[in-house]
């Protein structure tokens, strides 16, 4: 359930909203009671929400696609609007995606649906509406090379006994051979790893959109004959999606926005370069915001005279677990907890400021006065109890798998990856993020030893021509809106310049940023960034160049308005956020 294999914990955005109590589990629902259709026949489900399969084909470059027997059946679920659809300020649906690759849709509109509605809703109400793409965790077939629990976790076991990449060569040759191994492993997987393409995504997204209108147009008196537009908000690896979507089928846009921004030209040549350059930002923002917050962060001491005291004091620790590892026992195991262990830790912490520095801060001042348990509790290891019995049948634990077959599939084959020039990449990602590149270099080192590659790969051009809401009615090949890319100012694996270089390929593009720092910008309340974004949604009016929003909340500071969800890196209070899988984007 927790494999690290390519990564590790899911990392995605955490949400803030208005307190909120009763948000639903993925597995409080029967998606066995739904059948598959190639229509959108919605079931009510989790109480409030509609779930249905979507039938698509396999293979949609197939000539008969259409009439195929080799199909994918997409788990969907959608949060209504809370007016009728026949209200006039009813705005349609936004389907949204969580990132990964190989988030959960399904998992993500459950937890930050009501929050994302509630962002967008201004004087139109929206319904959100998220899927599990293929491969991943409802959506059949699904993309697991191990289907064996104790396999998965061996893998997690092996490739932390490994030490981390920038250990020194023996790490890398061990890391490089198991890799592979497990590129051969899937390669002998499921037949749909070959048919989880973002290209294949993007057209399955078509498909959604198409029968979103067919089933709105039964259920209405007026029939529309205007061409269905995807409305969409997309977050991070979502942004790739978003992209895909847009340069292969602009006629089909209405709003989209695309928030922690992937530079797609890097994605597609699979070298994962331009991500860190705003992580050691990030990283200095934690020992600021923790010095000025003073007692309200577990690390100030009050004899502290700025915030390099509190990250020399921690650094000096971090160093004494390179040395010496911590020897930690609970029940009937052993652990050995490291420098890797804690920078791993802290890296997840600065995806989500707002929200996992004061627990990343309570975990490494627990551990400095010697007290391990929760710093080892958020490392989330395999137990027998995850390897030996038999996971339950909701339970989503193939995510790496997923990213691998998304991540290395759209990209340019890294079989021919020397470790020299393996060796040089790492040392550019070090210069730039320090000891966070090593955890960041594993997923290029993974797509060496990925030997699927997919049946659909769409190779560009990423752009779209310039918006014409006069064409709405028709699929005239342009966007009905210019597309909207939304950054913080400092973020750990997407930079705002991703947002920028991306904007300038897409014909009258804004770009929007939060003065804040984090993955994204959900984690972050801003009223500002709220009105700009309904604004866009209702209008399609992007906001002028050089548009910046302040952050209602700071990191360590009391911030009412602030309810934290369960989900990923960002959400959760206390540990919960870091014991879930974690992928890059």
């Amino acid at each position: 359930m927790r494999s690290v294999v390519l990564a590790g914990l899911l990392a995605s955005c955490g949400r803030y909203a208005t307190a909120q109590t009763g948000i639903p589990s993925v597995s409080d629902f029967d998606w066995s009671t739904v059948k598959p259709s190639t229509s959108l026949d919605y079931t009510t489900c989790y109480a409030s929400y509609k779930c249905a399969k979507l039938s698509v084909p396999l293979d949609w470059l197939e000539p008969s696609a259409a009439n195929s027997t080799a199909r994918v059946t997409i788990a969907i679920t959608t949060l209504p609007a809370v007016v009728p659809e026949s209200d006039p300020s009813f705005g349609g649906t936004i389907i949204i995606n969580p990132g990964g690759p190989g988030g959960s849709g399904v998992e993500y509109v459950l937890e930050s649906g009501t929050l994302l509605q509630g962002i967008a809703d201004g004087t139109k109400h929206y319904e959100i509406l998220s899927f599990d793409p293929r491969g991943v965790g409802l959506t059949e077939p699904k993309g697991d090379c191990y289907n064996d629990e104790f396999s998965r976790a061996v893998t997690t076991v092996e490739l932390r006994a490994m030490g981390p990449l920038d250990s020194g060569l023996n790490v890398v040759d061990k890391q490089t051979s198991l890799y592979g191994a497990y590129g051969s492993l899937c390669e002998a997987g499921p037949e749909i790893l070959a048919y989880m393409s973002t290209a294949s995504v993007a057209r399955d997204m078509v498909e959604i959109v198409d029968k979103i209108d067919e089933l709105r147009n039964q259920n209405s008196t007026l029939k529309s004959s205007k061409v269905p537009r995807i409305q969409y908000w997309g977050l991070s690896y979502g942004t790739v999606l978003g992209n895909y979507f847009a340069s292969m089928f602009p006629g089909r846009v209405g709003r989209m926005v695309l928030e922690g921004v992937v530079d797609i030209h890097d994605w597609n040549a699979g070298e994962w370069a331009k991500n860190l350059q705003d992580t050691l930002k990030v990283y200095d923002i934690f020992w600021t915001s923790c010095f000025e917050a003073g007692p309200k962060c577990a690390l100030y001491q009050p004899n502290d005279t700025s915030p390099d005291a509190i990250r020399h004091r921690v650094e000096a620790f971090l160093d004494d677990l390179d040395a010496a590892p911590a020897q930690y026992v609970s029940k009937s195991s052993i652990e050995e907890i490291t420098k890797a262990d804690a920078i791993y830790l802290i890296l997840q912490a600065l995806y989500q400021p707002q929200q996992l520095f004061p627990t990343a801060a309570t975990l490494l001042a627990e551990a400095m006065a010697g007290n391990f348990t929760l710093l080892h509790r958020a490392l989330a290891l395999p137990t027998p109890a995850d390897s030996c019995l038999a996971a339950p049948k909701e339970t989503y634990t193939w995510t790496a798998d997923a990213m691998a077959a998304i991540a290395c599939g759209d990209a340019a084959s890294q079989a021919g990856l020397s470790t020299p020039a393996f060796l040089s990449y790492l040392a550019q990602q070090k210069a730039t993020a320090g000891a966070f590149a090593a955890w960041w270099a594993r997923v290029r080192l993974g797509c060496k030893g990925w030997r699927v590659r997919p049946a659909y790969r769409f190779e560009g051009p990423f752009t779209t021509p310039r918006a014409d809401p006069s064409v709405a009615s028709s699929a005239e090949g342009r966007p009905a809106a210019p597309l909207l890319f939304l950054s913080s100012l400092y973020d750990p694996a997407t930079p705002r310049a991703n947002a920028v270089a991306m904007a300038a390929e897409h014909a009258g593009a804004g770009v929007l940023v939060l003065d804040g720092a984090g993955h994204g910008t959900q984690g972050t309340p801003s009223r500002c960034r709220d009105s700009y974004l309904r604004r866009y949604l209702e209008s399609g009016v992007v906001p002028p160049e050089g548009t910046v929003c302040e952050a209602d909340c700071i990191p360590f500071q009391d911030c009412p308005q602030v309810a934290w969800r369960k989900r990923g890196l960002g959400g959760a209070s206390g540990l919960e956020g870091f014991r879930r899988r974690w992928a890059p984007l």
